[in-house]
């Protein structure tokens, strides 16, 4: 019984050895995860079902051009009204999530124009919130969808109220 004691440890003891292969981490550096996090031509880029079927920079600057105009076409319906005439620009941080939904980030507003116009941040973030839903960019070397940010120039005229 003894020995039979004997056997099955060894044995048992051979066996957890030969598991550890399995417990075996490959430690990835902190700059190798920066290499492969930085966008490549390779990476395919958000993207909206009308502008399938271009290549590259006709496919970003149909994504754009589609964002702008539905934006801009929100806008119009609205007649700004200020204290005094006002021709500025704000600058829009869109946010796309990994499902292809838009949300308002940040507004760059050197000039002061959301103080100026009761309302227009609701405005935009409304003009926002009503862009279609896209299709999210993808890291194509690990096949994630991934959040986009992107930057848009608004230009807002306003009238003076009278």
């Amino acid at each position: 019984m003894n020995s039979l004691v004997k056997i099955a440890s060894v044995s048992l003891m051979f066996i957890l050895f030969q598991g550890c292969e399995y417990f075996n981490t490959t430690t990835i550096s902190p700059k190798q995860v920066k290499e492969q996090s930085l966008w490549s031509e390779n990476d395919q880029a958000p993207s909206f079902s009308e502008c399938d079927g271009l290549e590259g920079d006709a496919n970003a600057e149909c994504f754009k051009n589609m964002i702008s105009e539905r934006i801009m076409s929100n806008l119009d319906a609205y007649n700004f009204t200020s204290a005094s005439t006002l021709d500025e620009e704000v600058i829009l941080t869109l946010e796309l999530d990994t499902e292809g939904y838009f949300s308002l980030g940040e507004v760059e507003d050197d000039a002061g124009v959301l103080s100026q116009i009761e309302s227009l941040s609701d405005i935009l973030e409304e003009a926002v919130s009503t862009l279609p839903q896209a299709l999210p960019a993808v890291k194509t070397n690990v096949g994630v969808k991934v959040k986009t940010q992107l930057t848009l120039p608004v230009r807002i005229i306003a009238s003076p109220q009278e």
